[in-house]
């Protein structure tokens, strides 16, 4: 997925404007969230619904960092550092986007990052049982390895 470059920087200029909010149950994957302390501090009980939603509004920069999606069209916010590397990338001589910023006053005019690449995870399985399953009784250890790691090629593609 490519994001256009103006909503890009405007969402960083936004990200760097707001003041800091602080997480301070910390960071959980999304199968495993701090449920007791939720419910404890804010009374809150993230439902399956919610979580699903958090983790497909998530993204993840292919050079680093990440995201969240802000719009149905794919429009991103993100942390400035994260954006750095890819305004260096499609900045010039004539044009310092770093220094200078940019903003498009519609989408003919907005920008591309030609390398850009955003990941979203959109399942969670727990494979563990199934990758130990292929070792068999009387596998030596490389072949209990190779075992393992021919699984997990399998689950991956």
């Amino acid at each position: 997925m490519r994001v256009r470059f103006s909503v890009f920087v405007l969402l960083v200029t936004l990200a760097v404007s707001t003041a800091a909010i602080l997480a301070d149950e910390g960071m959980w994957t999304f199968d495993n969230p701090p449920a007791k302390q939720l419910k404890e501090k804010y009374d809150f009980t993230p439902t399956r619904q919610w979580l699903d939603h958090i983790r497909l509004s998530s993204v993840r920069f292919n050079d680093g960092g990440s995201g969240s999606f802000v719009s149905p069209t794919g429009l991103v916010i993100t942390n400035h550092h994260v954006a750095l590397g890819q305004l260096q990338k499609i900045s010039s001589a004539q044009k310092d986007y770093v220094k200078d910023g940019f903003h498009a006053k519609n989408r003919a005019e907005e920008l591309k990052c030609p390398d850009l690449e955003l990941n979203v995870l959109e399942s969670m399985e727990n494979v563990t049982a199934r990758v130990q399953g292929v070792v068999k009784s009387g596998m030596t250890e490389k072949q209990a390895l190779d075992a393992r790691k021919a699984e997990r090629a399998k689950i991956e593609k």
